[in-house]
């Protein structure tokens, strides 16, 4: 039985994780470190800690006893207000609660991150996502996994950009991407991946990898 640690489990994906892992026989107990909580889903195996992000650095004891760490901080530029609030809060966040639950003896790590992702990019967007990912491969967990999905499809969106480009792009159901997550992390005790091991899993494997869950 593991228990797991989350980051963004009140968006869109993360929403969908965490009802994967309450669902999940294989998962004891949940934390979700959240700004506010989410009164649509209620489990006696989740517990969710408000907290200021800014100050996660005082909810150490958050992670004691947790097996694996899953990341699914997702926003925009356009939502953060620019492109500085957007890559302290995507990278500053999410390289924070690796940092922690690296201290806090986590042995596996998973972050969404996105098609495209590239550290050397020119563009904001993929480059902060590949800074994360290389964050948390540096922070050298047991194992670390990386999922890059196309355009997420949330179902009802209010977003007029993924309105428009469903249709036309490569897309994937947020389900399917939180399904792809923890059916990984399970395939870890069969098949336990190198020690220090970092894979990336890409728009089609994460379909794949929803079908073994």
């Amino acid at each position: 039985m593991s228990r797991a640690i989350v980051i963004g489990g009140t968006g869109a994906t993360g929403k969908e994780l965490i009802k994967e892992l309450i669902k999940s026989s294989k998962i004891s107990h949940i934390t979700s470190l959240v700004r506010k909580k989410d009164e649509s889903v209620e489990s006696d195996k989740l517990e969710q800690v408000v907290i200021d992000f800014e100050k996660m650095s005082d909810h150490q004891e958050c992670f004691n006893g947790c097996n694996v760490g899953f990341c699914c901080l997702g926003t925009t530029a356009k939502i953060a207000g620019s492109n500085a609030n957007f890559e302290h809060i995507e990278l500053g966040y999410s390289s924070q609660f690796s940092k922690m639950a690296k201290q806090g003896n986590v042995e596996s790590m998973h972050v969404l991150t996105s098609i495209g992702t590239n550290a050397n990019s020119w563009f904001t967007y993929p480059r902060v996502k590949g800074q994360i990912e290389e964050a948390m491969k540096n922070d050298k967990f047991n194992h670390c996994s990386a999922y890059r999905p196309g355009l997420l499809d949330r179902g009802k969106t209010d977003r007029i950009f993924e309105k428009i480009l469903l249709p036309l792009l490569p897309s994937i159901p947020v389900n399917t991407v939180a399904k792809g997550m923890l059916s990984n992390y399970l395939s870890e005790f069969e098949n336990p991946p190198p020690i220090h091991s970092f894979k990336v899993f890409g728009h089609r494997d994460l379909f794949n990898l929803a079908k073994q869950l």
